[in-house]
Formats: structure tokens, sequence, C-alpha cells
């Protein structure tokens, strides 16, 4: 049976954006998924995430699918980047990231200046790689998620919202990400 683990992005918290909608899904369907809570501090720092994920995350395995949105990309591409090197993950998803700074928001520049990625790695130990983004997402330009995709060698997925996947901008159901995940959510 599949793990569903999902990290949120900056300054979120498991009770916003689509994370409460997927939550339900998953709980309708008795699949096993978890919004991990990471420090939501306005200067996230990538170790601190590091080691909160190391403690909420526990054991991936072969069944383990990630699914992480906007700044969570960086940190779970980092995570798993040290972490699948023995073994490997049946899914990851990557909603609204992107590689490298983003031009704006200076206070997440440490973070992912710290972020080390190894994206042959993560071709090899990861089975099924998807990246969804938006054509209308005013924060994370659609271009550094395709660039993002290309590097990952990831399927790419347009979803049909248009912004940041955030409940601000009136997304608090992502149904790509379930339509996405379905299929490898039991053996």
């Amino acid at each position: 049976m599949a793990q569903v683990i999902v990290v949120h992005g900056y300054t979120a918290s498991p009770e916003e954006n689509w994370f409460p909608w997927l939550q339900q899904k998953a709980e309708e369907e008795h699949i096993s998924l978890k919004v991990l809570r990471l420090d939501p501090s306005p200067k996230p720092s990538l170790a601190t995430w590091f080691a909160q994920m190391q403690e909420q995350i526990g054991q991936l395995d072969e069944n383990s699918i990630l699914i992480a949105h906007s700044l969570g990309c960086i940190a779970t591409l980092h995570y798993l980047s040290q972490v699948l090197k023995q073994h490997s993950i049946k899914q990851l998803v990557l909603v609204a990231g992107f590689n490298g700074r983003l031009g704006r928001l200076e206070e997440v520049n440490s973070f992912i200046d710290a972020a080390q990625i190894n994206f042959d790695l993560l071709q090899q130990q990861v089975e099924h790689r998807v990246v969804i983004y938006s054509k209308g997402d005013n924060r994370v330009n659609p271009r550094l998620s395709l660039e993002q995709a290309d590097s990952l060698k990831a399927e790419v997925i347009q979803a049909q919202h248009q912004g940041h996947f955030i409940d601000s901008d009136g997304c608090t159901v992502l149904p790509e990400v379930w339509t996405v995940i379905q299929p490898y959510l039991i053996d």
C-alpha cells in the first residue's frame, strides 16, 4: 500500500490551500496520507526543514509517493537527493516548483542556495516524476516549473487552476494531483 507524504510551501500549513481537500480524498479511499508541518517562518532555514522532514517522514520505500508545493519542492528535492542513495520511491509530484532563485522573495534565497539537488540520482531513484504548473502563476513563473520538469525528465501537466495553487488565489481543490497519484496508490 502506498504511503503519501505532502510537503507544503513557504509560510503554509497542513490546514491551508488544497491540502485539507487532499487529506479528505485520501481518507475516503482509505489511503495513508500525511501533510508535514514545517516551520512557517518568513525566513525559513533549509536545515530546519530537513530535520523536520526527517522526523516526520520516517522510512521511505518503493511504495512512497511525495507531493510538494512551491518552496516545498526545493526542500523535497534536496531531501530526496540525500536519502535516496540506496533505495527508490514510486512517485514524486511537484506543484509550482522551480530550480534556483525566483528573482523575488529575498528571504528564501539562502534556503534555495543551500539546497543540493542531484537530478541524475532522482531520475534513477524515482519511478514516476510529474510537474504540475499553471500558466497563470504570478509567484512562480511557469517557465521555471517547466525548467524543473526538464531537469527531472518529468511528465508535465498544465493545471486548470490559474494561480499559485493557494487558497488566497481560490485554490482549495487540485484534482490534477489526485488524478496523477491514483494509479500508484495500490499495487
